[in-house]
């Protein structure tokens, strides 16, 4: 290694170092700050919190300030002899004020004190290169030890650790792209109806692929410049419908929040820190309060009704897939049975007013950034002027109110403009129940209560059409009931008989062992009767129109089979026009260890479907599909 590259390594380490030390305080003392604040501050602030100590970790240089909180706890109070022997903060102020003359010449001069601390250290000088050849072998590696001094083989061990670390992470990652590759796009009409629903409904314009996998540990969204959200297949066919939706808005709730991207930053800011126990505690922390602001987010764009039902969604699949997506091109739906009980009364007492702007939290944030993000003042400072410091703080509290909420979109936009219609779409709910009346508000309210009411007690359908749908997420029409669930095959057929048109009944020709498990049925959410009850809200004036729906002919049908180990699903689903023009029998194509595995049938403007979540023959399912599929 040359002494140029060794000397710049070691002032990197020194910068390391002392970025480390510092972060460490502040990790302290976020720490306490959640624990004293813990049921007084909400979760997107809580995940915030930790935006001093990234930005801790990269600053190359800060302004020094006698309010720094390092004037009380210093390096060189703790360890004189690193700070002595590591000044980075010195060479990284130099190349941020640029390359003149005057910053060469402090340079070099902080070479040659780097140079002297190493011969005091060791209490002689570098051995020659000439005596060094001379030296006889069993005294070759000591000599060679105290040559480097003790600073040099602590950055040795910390450069083979940074470069282990950095090598796992380009493995993990290509094993990543391999395991993505090998999934398959979820193409089918229910599947993508229903994802491009929550798309719509979480506000996520970028392109977003579908993909189902087992070899990645999912629900995950993977990428962050090309994302995909991932679901194994055999969660797919233990969830409903609004079950996926639950999971699926988790996940573009990431994507929204480019959680990838900042899983990125923290895992590399945690290579180049590996050493310290503490920064490792704040990533796992942070990845945690990541996912409760995430819930935070995907709840804000729902009715406070489905609050609860989201809840059991994540149990449900934390039950199945529980653990942490430690990968930084992974961020999901994930955590530890510990988390779950936090996380779920999080959920449970969410309100829309808790995401909005919170001074406690933003106070909290500049506090912190005020005495953290500013270096102590040296005793030789006295030339830097109080207005300077007063402004470096001013600017830092603006970086902080203007890039902490707004994400823009990659490539060539006017900013200012596009925060412009992100402030005005934010404020339209807030302007839509302000201008409510209090008879208009009590009447939302009442004939939402009463249609919910009756559609549990009766288990009839509802549309409601809502002339201010701003204040529902911008939808005009929502539904209750619909949904029927049957635990019996008896009580299921009793209620399929009278219905309209194609229905499934238990095929005589299922695997030995198989056994009935449940049944859905639910009412059609398309149709000529949406325009009608549009029309009819319009006319009625009211802010808030509910209509029951007769309705003959299921939208969605799904029989399920077990033996107590494996899962066979037969459903029935409307298609749409695209869908309707494939014909017949086909089999999807994932790969051979991806389950389960479908066979479509296209027939009648319906889609008839069996999977199983063990490989079985087409010809087969082809057979059990026809025999269940009663015209």
């Amino acid at each position: 290694m040359s002494s140029t590259l060794h000397e710049n390594l070691l002032f990197f380490f020194g910068w390391v170092i002392r970025g480390s030390f510092m972060a460490s305080i502040l990790i302290v003392l976020v720490l306490i700050l959640q624990f004293l604040l813990r049921n007084k501050i909400e979760a997107r602030w809580k995940y915030w919190i930790w935006l001093p100590v990234a930005i801790r970790l990269l600053l190359p240089w800060a302004p020094e300030s006698s309010l720094s909180l390092y004037n009380v706890l210093s390096l060189e109070a703790i360890a004189p002899g690193i700070h002595q022997q590591n000044q980075g903060s010195s060479f990284w102020h130099n190349l941020w004020k640029g390359s003149g003359a005057e910053s060469a010449a402090h340079v070099e001069q902080s070479f040659i004190v780097e140079r002297n601390s190493l011969i005091r250290e060791t209490g002689e000088a570098p051995i020659p290169p000439r005596e060094l050849e001379n030296t006889q072998k069993t005294h070759f590696w000591w000599s060679g030890f105290k040559q480097m001094g003790f600073t040099s083989i602590l950055m040795s061990v910390w450069l083979a650790g940074v470069l282990l670390l950095a090598a796992k992470t380009a493995y993990d990652q290509i094993r990543l792209k391999q395991a993505l590759r090998a999934g398959r796009n979820m193409d089918t009409p229910f599947l993508s109806a229903v994802f491009h629903e929550t798309k719509q409904q979480l506000g996520v314009k970028r392109k977003v692929q579908f993909v189902a996998s087992e070899r990645i540990p999912g629900p995950a969204v993977v990428g962050f410049s090309k994302p995909a959200i991932v679901i194994s297949p055999s969660l797919l066919i233990t969830l409903q419908k609004d079950q996926l939706q639950y999971i699926l808005a988790h996940e573009f709730a990431h994507i929204q929040r480019r959680d990838v991207a900042v899983n990125w930053l923290m895992h590399i800011i945690l290579i180049i820190h590996w050493f310290n126990p503490l920064l490792w505690l704040a990533v796992r922390k942070a990845r945690q309060d990541q996912e409760m602001a995430c819930d935070a987010c995907a709840l804000n764009r729902m009715s406070p009704q489905q609050n609860n039902a989201y809840g059991q969604t994540i149990l449900h699949v934390l039950e199945h897939f529980s653990g942490s997506h430690h990968q930084p091109g992974l961020a999901g739906l994930s955590a530890t049975h510990k988390e779950m009980k936090r996380r779920l009364t999080m959920i449970k007492k969410f309100n829309k007013k808790s995401y909005r702007l919170s001074i406690l939290g933003l106070g909290m944030i500049l506090a912190l950034g005020s005495v953290t993000l500013v270096n102590a003042k040296e005793s030789d400072a006295g030339s830097v002027t109080p207005k300077a410091s007063v402004q470096s703080e001013q600017d830092l509290k603006a970086a902080v109110n203007n890039n902490q909420d707004i994400i823009y979109p990659e490539g060539n936009i006017d900013r200012e403009l596009y925060k412009k219609e992100l402030e005005k779409a934010q404020k339209k709910a807030e302007t839509a129940a302000k201008a409510l009346t209090p008879e208009e508000k009590k009447y939302i309210e009442a004939e939402t209560n009463r249609v919910k009411k009756l559609s549990k007690e009766t288990g009839d359908m509802y549309v409601l059409y809502h002339k201010y749908k701003d204040l529902n997420s911008g939808l005009d029409l929502s539904y209750w009931g619909g949904i029927e669930e049957f635990s019996t095959y008896e009580d299921y057929l009793k209620r399929a008989s009278t219905l309209e048109g194609s229905i499934l009944k238990q095929p005589a020709n299922l695997p030995e062992g198989y056994k009935f498990s449940k049944a859905r049925i639910e009412g059609p959410t398309e149709g000529k009767f949406l325009d009608e009850v549009k029309a009819e809200g319009k006319k009625s004036g009211k802010p808030i129109y509910a209509k029951k729906i007769d309705w003959k002919e299921a939208a969605t049908v799904r029989l399920e089979y077990t033996n107590g180990k494996n899962t066979l699903a037969i459903s029935k689903y409307t298609l749409d026009s695209e869908g309707s023009k494939k014909k017949g029998f086909f089999e999807d194509d994932f790969p051979a260890d991806i389950y389960p595995k479908y066979v479509f049938w296209h027939d009648g403007g319906f889609e008839y479907s069996i999977s199983t979540t063990w490989d079985m023959s087409k010809e087969q399912k082809v057979e059990i599909l026809k025999e269940a599929v009663q015209k």
